[in-house]
């Protein structure tokens, strides 16, 4: 079975499902927090949270005085985050492809995404250059948070 496959019988109601019951165990608000940490969050900041599901992570972004923008190709998922957050802006897009323009994101986030994504490397590669992805070209010079991997601005930059 591949993880397209998968993905196609785990309904979106019950992925949200998942999703809660995974954000209510213990070490979940800090994890989360964590990952804000890391993105640099902070008033005036503008990220995209790719894969928002049901959108708590923007609604939390949003609470740090982050703009935030949650997309997510879930039509069914967009509509859950928009009835519980309806003052947030969310998107149906997929994780290669947000609707953003170039350098409008200081941060780009994608948690529990990358490793469901059917070619990954889509999402993460081509970063550079004149082949680099709408993900990458849409955030500006600074924090990105993607599944596990970091890139920082500064003295201590990669």
């Amino acid at each position: 079975m591949t993880k397209e496959t998968d993905q196609r019988s785990q309904s979106p109601d019950g992925l949200i499902a998942l999703l809660d019951s995974a954000d209510r165990r213990p070490g979940a608000n800090e994890l989360r927090a964590l990952s804000y940490a890391l993105l640099g969050s902070g008033p005036g900041m503008a990220a995209v949270d790719v894969g928002c599901g049901a959108g708590r992570a923007v609604a939390e972004l949003t609470e740090r005085g982050v703009k935030a923008v949650g997309v997510d190709p879930s039509e069914r998922m967009i509509a859950v985050a928009r009835g519980r957050r309806p003052e947030a802006d969310f998107r149906i897009a997929g994780a290669c492809e947000p609707p953003l323009a170039d350098a409008s994101v200081d941060g780009y986030r994608a948690d529990k995404v990358i490793h469901e994504l059917a070619e990954p490397e889509r999402a993460l590669t081509e970063t550079q250059g004149p082949q680099a992805r709408r993900a990458d070209r849409a955030a500006r010079p600074g924090p990105v948070h993607h599944h596990r991997r970091l890139r920082r601005s500064g003295p201590h930059a990669e």
